[in-house]
């Protein structure tokens, strides 16, 4: 399940307080920036069965969390990228990487 709308301050210890009333816990982790560290915002909370999740979505959706309303939601596989397309030359470029005008015109 996903937990959104998490304040920055809310910890791993005080989600796991706030969403253990409602079954056996196997994880409920914040999602943090890898550059700063900070939250951002949401997190993965799962149950032992599918059962507790839903009491769980029920139990905490729209409701307080350390100061802010947090959204649960179930979470969703994440969607296979596509793979980038490959570089493309650009057609009036030299070996340099300047491009050329081939534009002849005067205005005057």
């Amino acid at each position: 399940m996903l937990r959104t709308g998490l304040s920055r301050l809310t910890t791993n210890e005080k989600l796991k307080e706030a969403f253990s009333p409602f079954g056996q816990l196997l994880q409920a982790n914040i999602v943090v920036d890898r550059a700063s560290g900070r939250s951002k915002g949401f997190a993965f909370v799962r149950y032992a069965t599918i059962e507790e999740a839903e009491k769980a979505r029920e139990g905490m959706n729209a409701k307080f969390l350390d100061g802010w309303v947090i959204f649960v939601d179930p979470a969703k596989p994440r969607e296979p990228r596509p793979p980038p397309p490959p570089p493309q030359q650009e057609p009036d470029s030299s070996e340099y990487g300047f491009r050329t005008n081939k534009t002849i015109g005067w205005c005057g």
